[in-house]
């Protein structure tokens, strides 16, 4: 049985995510590219290492670090190590 299940931020994750980079990991859980834990992992490496608020930016960068890299030709679909 597939179910869709998706992330809710917690009270304390909230205020940290910018609404652009919440919405850029739900689009990527929702295409497949994530499945629900490398979604949690990201998450949580997030709010670990990155300081303040989170930007899209700052989560693309860690994203890229961590093996997953976005296109260079400027669509929005990545690919996963």
């Amino acid at each position: 049985m597939d179910s869709m299940t998706f992330r809710v931020l917690g009270p304390h994750e909230r205020g940290r995510f910018a609404p652009e980079a919440w919405g850029h990991l739900l689009a990527l859980s929702g295409a497949g590219v994530l499945n629900p834990a490398e979604l949690e992992h990201i998450i949580e490496r997030a709010l670990l290492q990155i300081d303040g608020r989170i930007a899209l930016d700052d989560l693309r960068s860690l994203m890229e670090g961590a093996g997953y890299i976005e296109q260079s030709d400027g669509d929005q679909h990545q690919t996963v190590h």
